[in-house]
């Protein structure tokens, strides 16, 4: 197994065991203690080895150290093997008999013997071999030089697609008046960060302008280092001290030198934050001067700390299509592509170092065969590892991936290869299973669901897992790492038997542990009847797989089963996967109609996810899981009157149900008032049918109303995350008619309906409502922005309507929203007044989407003020692709006088497009923005039209279905926008401050 996910697997293990006996099984506790401490000391022991054996370089093959890993590894392993038997069989057959704690008690005595003779060989290791003087460097830090300049060298003959970033930058560079800029690229390594900034210091307008230039490499420097570099080129004496010195004497520099002069600074692959500790105040910023410092850096934090005051941040992206293929063809000595190729140009997924090495190795084979350009293909991993062609891109990825802070990171990365190239992933699906398989666990300042999600973040900080699509609030919703990585991650992960393969991998492991099943991931199909999958922990399965392999008997020790893509599954499978007692992790597709009863034995469950299948009733077994955590679907419950009292008991005291997303009411009351009692609670997601029979519709809506009410309630600390989404479809939202008192906390609200029209007054209670969706078929009423004026720290509102009334937003209304989302298809007819946001209104908005084909310009009766709206932050206008010419050059031009210059993009309708590869909409717009001019001039009419979601069964308007889907089509439709935008565009630029995130709007 890997060590990374050894190392973080074994941090959990110890605890595990030692928490397992501890509840409920005494007697073998005390049979026990002495071994169990020792193995729970010795595991945390070989952890720690296992992290101070990776952070020095590879030793000499034979190495007696090497060897001594090698050991320490197969015992982790056994050890975890037992630990999984050990409570699979407490779990299923109880350890009553004196015979089976006997059993138990010699294995373990057995792996404690092993785990001595290790320790006596490391002892004896380390008397005779002392610690090599070479071992003192970390991995990562022997690896940081390369990856910028080898960007440089590669590219700098043959420059292809840098044209509209590099024209973008100078022109921002340009419009500097006065005062310090800071320009921060950033992205991945291979995307030509170095190279692009390299062609703007080289520039003829840049050279004129600015004196003097400088130009440092800050990779494995610290603050020190760098400022020293930059006095020396400034012609200074330098001395080793202080930074704080340091800083003083360049400032002191700059300002000598200021009379006349510009200095334009060149900071190129930071990879540690000391610009605010250090760099901030060596610069000089009120000079009354417009000099300039770029930073590249592929770690986003880094770039919005370096750009938080007045400042950019580029995101550099992948090259589109076009310029992908010119790049390849040229490095490549090729006049077109040979059949077979296609795939290794989607491996490379439009990043220029990917494409210049691979096709510097094809050209040095000569393979320009099908069969060989295939053979290549499949090989890339192994090829990354082995051939001095590839050595650069190699450097690269091993240093993305050494740098990682910690083994627990690592593995999450490595768990990246389980899922095909090109798909993409859920984030919260993702984090959930980082959790089930071990890989995260609480430390002593947060849960184990922070881990996970702290980790996720940073992965997505070093730009090494980018954003597919993005929600309304910034948040990723599904991700990818790029093609190259995954080559990378997937070599690593086969040769240390980390994933296994079963179609498609040349020779299997002894112990197979983690499996991925993937229809397209290999020509041969294996099917062998002896393969040992008793020790597999994680199973998941793409499109189909043999039959031998759905006998989910094979799986003792399962934690991780997710089926929701597996073809062949159907009702017969869930009796064998009921017996798998060791479940945390279980998601089910589409063949599934009906969920046993004996769901109830998964003791361990924590995430059910049935959203792919067909069921329609939950059995009240489900509830009753004493683990269960986070539960998804689309259901109704089955009848559970005569167990009521025994249920409501259970989810009082015992439940630790905090996701339920979510259920469908109708004349039954049975799940409104169980989730009364759903004490942690902190996720719902509810749809409300209509029924013929008043008197039991009037009934639920009480029922419901209650529920959601103490729900809310139960919401008392501030920094809890709480988000409930209610469809109330064709019903009243009459229920919703009540009122809170001021200590409610509730993070995240959506309300979709036929008969939506106006603002629940509970809403205006909610003092940390961040994120507010309003979903109507019919009008909403301008009443409802109104009402919104009072909810002070709303950041993220999204209205969605056929019609809407004029709305005003005044001065000091929505002082806190980051982004304003409305769509409708026509104002009403009652009123031919345009929106009005008034001068000083909406000071921290930094994305402006107003979707209307009815639309006049930002200044008309009333109007839009576009140059005082988000002063500081404002980045994009996203405008409906139908508005009149003349409205769209009003626009414009209004952006290009906002201080910000924000971009203006207009949409329509459009192909679902990769949010990596473009953006947010103003990733390409040019100057202050751009109709779209090779998207058709679609309405959001013909958008609602349409539309399609899933939903419980029943009848509803074709409007209905369509607003209800328009979140996720508008996030197509901005893509859509963005890619006609982007020939010759490689980037995207945001503003600094509170507009330097990076977490694109969708």
């Amino acid at each position: 197994m890997e060590t990374a996910v050894l190392s973080a697997v074994l941090r959990t293990l110890g605890p595990k065991l030692y928490a397992f006996l501890r509840d409920g099984h005494d007697l073998l506790r005390r049979d026990l203690e002495r071994d169990v401490h020792y193995i729970r000391n010795e595991l945390a022991m070989i952890a720690a080895a296992i992290e101070e054996h990776d952070r020095r370089p590879p030793p000499a093959a034979g190495d007696v150290r090497s060897a001594w890993i090698r050991g320490v590894r197969d015992l982790a392993c056994d050890m975890e093997d037992c630990v999984d038997r050990f409570v699979h069989r407490a779990t299923g057959h109880g350890l009553a008999s004196m015979g089976a704690r006997a059993k138990f008690a010699a294995v373990i005595q057995e792996l404690r013997r092993k785990s001595e003779e290790l320790s006596r060989l490391r002892a004896s290791y380390a008397a005779a071999a002392g610690e090599p003087s070479c071992w003192v460097a970390t991995g990562s830090s022997a690896l940081t030089l390369p990856a910028s300049s080898s960007e440089a060298h590669t590219l700098a003959s043959d420059i292809v697609g840098m044209d509209g970033p590099r024209d973008e930058i100078l022109e921002l560079i340009g419009e500097t008046q006065g005062q310090l800029k800071v320009i921060s690229i950033v992205g991945f390594g291979g995307l030509g960060k170095t190279l692009l900034a390299r062609q703007i210091y080289e520039s003829d307008a840049v050279a004129a302008q600015f004196h003097p230039r400088i130009w440092v490499r800050a990779a494995g420097k610290n603050a020190e280092d760098v400022l020293m570099e930059i006095l020396q080129q400034l012609g200074m004496p330098v001395h080793h001290c202080h930074a704080s010195n340091l800083v003083v004497n360049l400032r002191n520099c700059l300002e000598s030198k200021r009379s006349g002069h510009l200095f334009f600074v060149v900071i190129d692959d930071m990879q540690r934050e000391y610009w605010n500790s250090s760099f901030r105040n060596a610069f000089p910023s009120d000079t009354g001067l417009s000099s300039i410092v770029i930073v590249t850096t592929a770690i986003q934090s880094i770039a919005n700390a370096c750009s938080s005051r007045n400042s950019h941040v580029y995101v550099m992206r992948t090259l589109n299509e076009e310029h992908s293929r010119q790049l390849f063809l040229k490095e490549a000595s090729w006049k077109d592509y040979p059949p077979g190729s296609e795939a290794i140009l989607k491996k490379c997924d439009g990043l220029p170092l990917a494409l210049v090495t691979t096709a510097q190795f094809l050209q040095s084979r000569c393979q320009q065969q099908p069969l060989g350009c295939a053979k290549l293909c499949d090989n890339l991993g192994k090829h990354l590892v082995t051939e001095d062609t590839l050595a650069r891109m190699k450097r690269v990825l091993v240093h993305h991936y050494s740098s990682l802070p910690g083994h627990v990171i690592k593995a999450c990365l490595l768990y990246l290869g389980i899922f095909p190239s090109g798909h993409p992933v859920r984030r919260k699906t993702l984090i959930r299973r980082w959790s089930a398989e071990g890989f995260v666990g609480a430390d002593h300042h947060r849960s184990s669901l922070d881990v996970a999600i702290d980790s996720f973040e940073e992965l997505v900080n070093r730009s090494i897992i980018q954003p597919v699509d993005v929600s309304s609030n910034t948040e990723v919703k599904t991700c990818q790492t790029h093609g190259m990585m995954l080559e990378f991650i997937l070599h690593k992960s086969i040769c240390d038997n980390f994933i296994t393969f079963l179609y498609g991998q040349a020779r299997l492991p002894d112990k197979i542990r983690c499996v991925s099943i993937q229809q397209n991931s290999g020509s041969k199909t294996r099917v062998d009847s002896d393969i040992d999958l008793s020790l597999v922990r994680s199973l998941t399965i793409f499109g189909k797989a043999h039959k031998s392999f759905l006998n989910f008997s094979r799986y003792k020790l399962l934690r991780v089963l997710d089926l929701e893509e597996c073809d062949e599954l159907e009702d017969e499978h869930l009796k064998k996967i009921c017996k798998r007692l060791l479940l945390k992790y279980l998601s089910l597709g589409r063949g599934i109609t009906v969920l046993p009863k004996e769901i109830a034995k998964l003791k361990f469950l924590e995430t059910l996810d049935l959203r792919r299948t067909v069921i329609k009733f939950l059995p009240i077994q489900v509830l009753e899981l004493p683990c269960l955590i986070h539960l998804f679907g689309v259901f109704k419950l089955q009848d559970a009157d005569q167990q009521m009292r025994k249920l409501k008991s259970f989810l009082t005291e015992k439940s630790k149900l905090e996701t339920l997303a979510g259920f469908v009411t109708d004349r039954c009351q049975t799940f409104p008032q169980l989730m009364k009692h759903m004490t942690n609670l902190a996720k719902v997601k509810i749809w409300c049918e209509n029924t013929a029979d008043a008197s039991s519709s009037s009934n639920s809506d009480v029922h419901l109303s209650e529920a959601i009410q103490e729900f809310i309630q139960r919401g008392t600390d501030v920094n809890d995350v709480r988000s409930l989404s209610l469809d109330v479809g064709e019903c009243s939202q009459e229920f919703l008619n009540f009122s809170l008192g001021d200590s409610c906390y509730l993070s995240s609200l959506k309300l979709k309906g036929n008969k939506i029209c106006r603002l629940p007054p509970f809403v205006t209670s909610l003092a940390v409502l961040t994120d507010l969706s309003l979903s109507s078929s019919d009008r909403l009423s301008s009443d409802v922005l109104a009402a919104l004026s009072n909810v002070r720290a709303l950041r993220y509102l999204k209205l969605i309507a056929r019609h809407l009334d004029r709305f005003v937003i005044e001065r000091g209304d929505l002082q806190s929203l980051r982004l304003l989302h409305i769509v409708v298809v026509s104002m009403t007819t009652m009123s031919k007044q345009q929106p009005e946001i008034q001068e000083g209104a909406l000071p921290n908005l930094e994305s402006f989407h107003l979707l209307c084909k009815d639309l006049d310009g930002p200044c008309g009766h009333g109007g839009i003020r576009i140059d005082s709206l988000g002063l500081g932050c404002l980045r994009e206008i996203v405008l409906d692709d139908g508005v009149r010419e003349t409205a769209k050059e009003q626009w414009k031009d209004a952006a290009r006088r906002h201080p910000k210059r924000p971009k203006v993009v207009f949409v329509g309708a459009g192909d679902v497009v990769d949010r990596r590869r473009v953006g947010a909409a103003a990733a390409a717009a040019p100057a202050a923005g751009e109709s779209n001019s090779a998207v058709a001039p679609a309405a959001v009419a013909s958008v609602v039209a349409a539309g399609d979601v899933k939903r419980p069964a029943r009848e509803e308007s074709d409007i209905s279905a369509a607003l209800a889907s328009l979140p996720a089509k508008m996030a197509r439709l901005l893509g859509a926008a963005s890619i006609h935008q982007s020939s010759g565009t490689q980037g995207e630029l945001s503003c600094g401050g509170n507009g330097a995130s990076q977490r694109h709007f969708s």
